[in-house]
């Protein structure tokens, strides 16, 4: 009788860990051998019990307590899905020893295993029904023209920004969720059936490396071939059997955007690529013949257990913390802002003084400064109920060219109403109305006193140094949220604002800025936004803080539909005094 195998994923791991085991179980099956999956601790074993784990997520996320002892892990065999030049193929590098042996989908880790003197094995992926919902169709509608799945990263943020003027007239999906465990469902990340639906419903996906990898992301690439979906890639060093340009698009980086781009005014050629992708899968790739190894691998376990090494050290499980991990897309983020002084106590009260004459001055300002409003009466009305509220400050660019994007929209705004917070007006007349501050007031007292302005039911809410592309109130409008925002491009960071707002993250990192549309009545419950001089700068963290807390409908455009310069802006409370302000926005 063949073995029994059970493949195990981590409680609170991601789901994709236990739909890639769901696959690889299935094809046991079919190919004759017998295999179940479980979730948490090793079920109880029998005589012919043979475990799979991924190590680098179950043995990072499982409880000390629910760990397999050392005889169980002398009948566990690692499966393997990372790639070198990643922290997690070193984490799996590190656990495989305490295994009883070890299968790899990816060719050039199997490469840098073994070179390291790790036995490994090579586990085919290839067609599976379990992911497909396209069947073969070459004929079946698809609705998004150019999609991206894959956690976010600098290097990966930075391009798909760079992509964006390309993508510009296509119907864009780019899901980018936090590098940390997935669950269930979330804007930005699509479990199983949903997944496979997009993918079924998308032309193009954009295929980005993580981290140092140059190795293609197998499981990403055959999930898309599978359903149809034609795959532009980066160059990947481990790309046979796939030929390119007979079953996937291969491309510089910087290029990647614009050849998914010119392919979609190509259908012809797509259609050749999407067939011959398909059935290279189906074809190609025998994935029973890895099952059937599988199966050998384990019978081989039984019978000569040996005594695995002792697992090596490893942090306190994401399980037993007392928060979820957190990612976000502010790498340059200061710690400080969370609470934790790293400062000596003579700089912190130098701070503290240095912040309290910031907000004096602001404090003085907004009682003496004087305000007046500049009309443009022959300004062009819009076709869309919705006033543009544009804040510019000091030492950020002319607010002129984001009001010409406004103005030349598919869809354009009622109003376009610019507060110039101690700056000189725009250079030329294209706003509706000018309110001019002499001094800088703030943000949320500059925004506040434009509503006194607007009458449109809804208000976009950006900043000087934005650019508008021409579809963005159209999308944006498009959605049936009070609120609706997209990721900002940003020349160092990527995007930026890519997730959508979620309390326990917005208590520890301000990720989420301007460039979004609110419904007037939303910001009127809110009492307007914050004129508190400390919160200069954080006006919006505010705003979203209430929207989370408030559980107002939100929803995030994924594509890149505003872009920003990095104006040398004037230090703020902020930046004075991180720590006291920081506490202050929590309580706003």
């Amino acid at each position: 009788m063949s073995p029994d195998l059970c493949l195990v994923s981590a409680a609170g791991g991601s789901a994709f860990m236990e739909e890639l085991f769901e696959v690889v179980a299935d094809a046991v099956r079919r190919a004759g051998g017998r295999a179940r999956t479980a979730v948490g601790r090793f079920p109880a074993p029998a005589d012919d019990t043979v475990y799979l784990v991924v190590p680098h997520e179950y043995f990072y996320v499982t409880p000390v307590a629910d760990r397999p002892s050392a005889a169980l892990r002398a009948r566990t065999i690692a499966f393997c899905v990372e790639h070198p030049g990643t922290t997690t193929f070193e984490r799996t590098a590190g656990l495989i020893p305490s295994l009883a042996g070890a299968v790899d989908i990816n060719l050039d880790s199997i490469a840098e295993l073994r070179r390291r003197g790790v036995a490994v094995e090579h586990f085919q992926l290839g067609y599976t029904p379990l992911w497909d919902r396209w069947g073969g169709d070459p004929d079946s509608e698809r609705h998004v023209d150019v999609t991206y799945l894959g956690t976010a990263e600098r290097r990966r943020s930075v391009l798909l920004n760079s992509f964006s003027a390309d993508l510009d007239d296509l119907r864009v999906r780019l899901l980018t969720p936090p590098h940390e465990p997935m669950g269930g469902r979330r804007v930005d990340f699509l479990p199983g059936e949903e997944k496979f639906r997009h993918l079924a419903d998308s032309r193009v996906l954009i295929n980005l490396h993580r981290e140092q990898s140059k190795a293609l992301e197998w499981v990403r690439v055959l999930e898309a071939l599978t359903n149809g979906c034609v795959v532009v890639t980066e160059p990947s060093s481990d790309i046979e059997p796939l030929v390119p340009g007979e079953h996937l698009v291969v491309a510089r980086a910087r290029s990647l955007g614009a050849v998914a781009a010119a392919l979609t005014a190509r259908p012809d050629r797509e259609r050749e690529l999407r067939l011959a992708g398909y059935d290279f899968v189906r074809d190609r790739l025998d994935m029973l013949g890895s099952a059937r190894a599988l199966v050998d691998l384990a019978a081989t376990v039984l019978a000569g257990p040996g005594t695995p090494a002792p697992l090596p050290a490893l942090p306190t499980p994401q399980a037993e913390s007392a928060q979820p991990p957190l990612a976000v897309d502010t790498p340059s983020w200061d710690p400080r802002f969370g609470g934790v002084p790293s400062l000596g106590r003579e700089v912190l009260d130098l701070e503290v003084t240095a912040a309290a004459l910031a907000v004096e001055r602001t404090s003085f300002a907004q009682r003496v400064s004087g305000r007046g409003w500049h009309e443009h009466p022959s300004a062009r009305s819009g076709t869309a109920d919705v006033d543009v509220l544009v804040v510019h400050r000091p030492g950020e660019p002319d607010p002129d060219e984001l009001l010409l994007d406004l103005l030349g929209g598919t869809v354009r705004p009622e109003r376009l109403l610019v507060c110039v917070d101690g700056t000189a007006p725009p250079a030329r007349g294209h706003a509706t109305a000018v309110l001019q501050h002499e001094t800088p007031l703030g943000r949320g007292v500059a925004r506040n006193g434009l509503l006194e302005r607007s009458g449109a039911e809804w208000l976009l809410v950006v900043d000087a140094g934005l650019r508008a592309s021409r579809h963005l109130l159209e999308r944006l409008l498009a959605t049936a949220a009070d609120v609706a925002h997209c990721p900002v491009g940003d020349p160092v960071e990527g995007l930026v604002g890519a997730l959508p707002p979620e309390e326990r993250r917005l208590r520890l990192l301000p990720y989420l800025g301007s460039g979004y549309l609110v419904r007037r009545s939303v910001v009127d419950a809110f009492g307007g936004w914050t004129e508190d001089p400390l919160l200069d700068g954080l006006e919006d963290h505010v705003f979203w803080l209430r929207v989370a807390t408030g559980e107002v409908p939100s929803e995030l455009v994924q594509q890149v539909l505003l872009h920003r310069h990095r104006p040398d802006v004037p230090l703020r409370p902020l930046d004075l005094h991180p720590h006291r302000t920081w506490q202050r926005s929590l309580s706003a």
